[in-house]
C-alpha cells in the first residue's frame, strides 16, 4: 500500500482559505475539489485505496486530482508529481507544478479557448489593452490568464489591479507611460498572498495605498525633502516610520534634533531617535518634551560635572552685613571677618 503525506495551508484548522477556494472554483474540477477536502480532513495524509473508497473515485481519477492540485500549487511535498502505488497503472504524464512566483505557460490553443469560452476574460483582455494603450502579445495574454486561473484573482479584482498600477505608474513617470505585464504580475502575487480576492478588499487596499502616499508627502515636507523621487532606502525609512504610527510632527522634531546634533539629514541617526521614542512609548510632542525637556538625544557619557555655585549678589551681601552687625553689636570689623569666613 502506498502512503504519502502532503503539506497544505491551514491544515491545523481544517478550513479552506480564500486563495485556495478561488483556485478550486476557477478550475471547476470536481475530483480535485473533493480530494482537497479529503486531504484537509486527513491532515495531508493520502492513502490511495482509502481515498478511492471515501470519494467514490477510481485510482486514475485520484491520480488526476493530485496532478491538478499540484499544478494549482495547493499541495506540495509527498512527491506530488509522482504519486504511485505498488501497482501503479499507466497514467497521463502530469506537468511539473510551477515554481514559486512563476505562472504556468499556456499553449496558443488554451489561450484561444479561454478567450472564446469565457466572455468575461475576453472583455478584461480588451479593457487591459485599452488601459495600457497597447496591443497585448501572447506572453501578455499568458500572464493575464495565469493571474486569473493560477492565482485565482477574479476579473473585477484584476481590473482594479491594472487600473491602480497604471495610475500610480503614470503619476510617477508621466502621462502615456504604462507598467509592464511582468510588473503587474509581481503585484498580483502580493495581492494573492494577502488574499485580496473581492472587489471590496481591492478597493480598501487601494484606499490604504492612497492614504500612505498622502502621509509620505507630509513626511517629505517635514524633512524638507525637495526631490520628487525618493530612493528605495529613503522610502523604506518613511514607510517604517508610518507603520510606527508616529505623526509628521514627531518626525519633524526628530529631524530638528538630528540637524542640531549632526548638521545634516543623517537617516540612520534620525531613525535611531524615532525608534527609541517608539520603544519608550513616546508618540506625541508633549510626551517627548516631557521625557526629554533638554532636547538632547545624544547618550551622556560619564558623570555630569557638579554645578558651580554662584556668588551672592550685592543685595544678599548687604543683607548678610546688616544681620552680622546686629548679631555682633555693631562691630563692623567683626562682621566683615564673619562675612569672609562665610565665603561671601
Amino acid at each position: 500500500m502506498d502512503e504519502r503525506r502532503f503539506r497544505l495551508p491551514d491544515q491545523e484548522n481544517h478550513f479552506i482559505s480564500g486563495h485556495a477556494l478561488q483556485k478550486l472554483l476557477r478550475r471547476a474540477d470536481g475530483g480535485a475539489a473533493l480530494l482537497y477536502l479529503y486531504l484537509l480532513g486527513q491532515k495531508g495524509h493520502l492513502h490511495i485505496p482509502d481515498a478511492m473508497q471515501a470519494l467514490l473515485l477510481s485510482e486514475q481519477e485520484v491520480y488526476a486530482a493530485v496532478g491538478v492540485l499540484a499544478t494549482l500549487g495547493l499541495i506540495s511535498g509527498g512527491d506530488a508529481a509522482a504519486v504511485h502505488t505498488t501497482e501503479k497503472p499507466t497514467a497521463p504524464q502530469q506537468q511539473d507544478p510551477p515554481q514559486a512566483d512563476e505562472l504556468p505557460q499556456y499553449t496558443a490553443a488554451e489561450l484561444d479557448q479561454e478567450m472564446s469560452t469565457d466572455p468575461g476574460f475576453a472583455a478584461l483582455v480588451k479593457e487591459v489593452g485599452g488601459i495600457l494603450n497597447k496591443i497585448l502579445t501572447a506572453p501578455d495574454l499568458n500572464t493575464l490568464m495565469g493571474i486569473y486561473r493560477h492565482l485565482g484573482l477574479p476579473l473585477d479584482v484584476m481590473f482594479q489591479l491594472v487600473s491602480h498600477l497604471t495610475k500610480e505608474h503614470r503619476e510617477r513617470y508621466g502621462e502615456g507611460k504604462s507598467p509592464t505585464l511582468r510588473g503587474i504580475e509581481k503585484i498580483a502575487y502580493i495581492w494573492a498572498r494577502e488574499e485580496i480576492f473581492t472587489l471590496e478588499q481591492a478597493v480598501a487596499h487601494i484606499d490604504r495605498r492612497e492614504r500612505m502616499k498622502s502621509e509620505i508627502g507630509l513626511l517629505k515636507k517635514a524633512l524638507d525633502i525637495k526631490q520628487d523621487k525618493l530612493t528605495p532606502s529613503q522610502e523604506k525609512y518613511l514607510h517604517r516610520w508610518l507603520e510606527l504610527n508616529l505623526g509628521p510632527e514627531v518626525i519633524a522634531l526628530a529631524y530638528d534634533r538630528t540637524m542640531v546634533q549632526t548638521g545634516s539629514l543623517q537617516w540612520k541617526y534620525l531613525d535611531a531617535i524615532v525608534t527609541d521614542w517608539h520603544k519608550k512609548g513616546l508618540t506625541t510632542i508633549d510626551d517627548i518634551e516631557a521625557a526629554e525637556p533638554s532636547g538632547d538625544t545624544k547618550p551622556r557619557r560619564g558623570k555630569a560635572a557638579a554645578p558651580t555655585p554662584s556668588a551672592p549678589d550685592r543685595d544678599e551681601i548687604a543683607r548678610r552685613r546688616r544681620l552680622l552687625e546686629q548679631m555682633n553689636g555693631g562691630d563692623t570689623n567683626a562682621a566683615r571677618r564673619k562675612i569672609v569666613e562665610s565665603g561671601s
